[in-house]
C-alpha cells in the first residue's frame, strides 16, 4: 500500500516544478508614481528563482545613474501572489543612491501578463510607488554598471498606459492568430462592420508589436476588364488601410498590393468560387 503514494507524489512534484518554472528566471520592469508624473518610468529588474516554494533572487534599482540592488526572499504559497522583502542592506549602491528596505506583493495579473504590486519602502522616495513587471529572457550581469535601459523602461510605461500587455502575452497572441480574408460584396469596396471586432484585434496586434508591418492585398473575382478589377483591387486595399489609421496606425507600417483577377483561390465560373476572390488577404512582414 504504501508505493500507491509514489505516482501522486511525482505528479505534485512536477506541478511545483512546472509553477516553479513559469514564475523562476528575469523579470524586468518600472517603478512609477503616475499620479505626480504620467511620464515617471524607473527601470527595475528582479531576478529570482523559485525552489521548494520559496524565492531567493535580486532586485535592482536604476535611478538616473543611482544604482541600487538587494538580495529578496520570500515564501510561497500562492504562485501568483506571495510577498518579497529585501535585505536590510544593498548589495550593491553606488554615491548617488540612497538606499532603504523594501517589500512588495508579487501579483501575476492573468489578463494583462504583468506583475502588478505597490512598492513598501517607508522612509525612501519610492514608497508607495506602483511597481510593474514582465518576464524577460535577456541574460544581466549584475556589477555598479548601468544595464538597464531607459528608452525600454518608457516604452513599457506606454504599453501599460494604452493597455497593450506584456511581452510574454503578446508573443502568445501573435503565435496563436490566423488572418482570414475580409470579403466584399459584387462589385464593392465597402468593408462590412461584421469585421470591425476582426480589424480592430489585428491593430492591437500591430500596436503590440511596434517591429512588424502588415501586407494588405486586395483581389477581385474574374468578372469585368483586367483594368476594372485592378482599380477596384486598390479601392478595397485602401479602405481596409483608411480603416487601420483610424484605429492608430501609421502609415508607414502599411504596404498595399493591388492584384486584381490574377490571384484567384477559387473557380471563377461559380458565384460561391467567385465570392470567396472578393477579398483582401492580409500578411505580417
Amino acid at each position: 500500500m504504501r508505493f500507491c503514494f509514489i505516482p501522486t507524489l511525482i505528479f505534485i512534484s512536477f506541478i511545483s516544478l512546472f509553477h516553479a518554472q513559469k514564475i523562476s528566471g528575469n523579470w524586468i520592469g518600472i517603478l512609477t508614481n503616475l499620479s505626480i508624473d504620467s511620464n515617471q518610468a524607473i527601470p527595475v529588474l528582479l531576478s529570482h528563482q523559485v525552489v521548494m516554494n520559496f524565492s531567493n533572487g535580486t532586485f535592482r534599482i536604476e535611478d538616473a545613474g543611482a544604482i541600487q540592488q538587494f538580495e529578496v526572499s520570500g515564501a510561497i504559497k500562492n504562485k501568483k501572489n506571495f510577498k518579497l522583502n529585501s535585505g536590510k542592506n544593498p548589495t550593491i549602491k553606488n554615491k548617488q543612491s540612497v538606499a532603504y528596505p523594501f517589500d512588495f506583493q508579487f501579483m501575476l495579473n492573468d489578463s494583462s501578463g504583468y506583475v502588478e504590486s505597490k512598492f513598501n519602502a517607508p522612509g525612501s522616495p519610492y514608497h508607495g510607488f506602483l511597481l510593474f513587471l514582465e518576464r524577460d529572457l535577456k541574460t544581466y550581469e549584475l556589477n555598479n554598471l548601468p544595464i538597464l535601459e531607459p528608452s525600454v523602461a518608457k516604452s513599457m510605461l506606454n504599453n501599460i498606459q494604452n493597455g497593450i500587455p506584456a511581452k510574454e502575452k503578446r508573443y502568445k497572441e501573435l503565435q496563436q492568430f490566423e488572418f482570414n480574408p475580409v470579403y466584399f460584396g459584387y462589385n464593392e469596396f465597402t468593408v462590412d462592420s461584421s469585421y470591425n471586432d476582426y480589424l480592430k484585434r489585428i491593430c492591437r496586434i500591430l500596436k503590440s508589436h511596434s517591429d512588424l508591418r502588415i501586407k494588405i492585398i486586395g483581389n477581385t473575382d474574374g468578372d469585368g476588364s483586367e483594368a476594372f478589377n485592378l482599380e477596384l483591387s486598390k479601392k478595397r486595399s485602401n479602405e481596409i488601410k483608411l480603416i487601420l489609421i483610424k484605429n492608430g496606425i501609421r502609415t508607414d507600417r502599411m504596404i498595399e498590393e493591388y492584384n486584381g483577377e490574377l490571384h484567384p483561390i477559387d473557380s471563377n465560373d461559380t458565384d460561391e468560387g467567385k465570392r470567396k476572390n472578393r477579398r483582401v488577404d492580409f500578411q505580417f512582414i
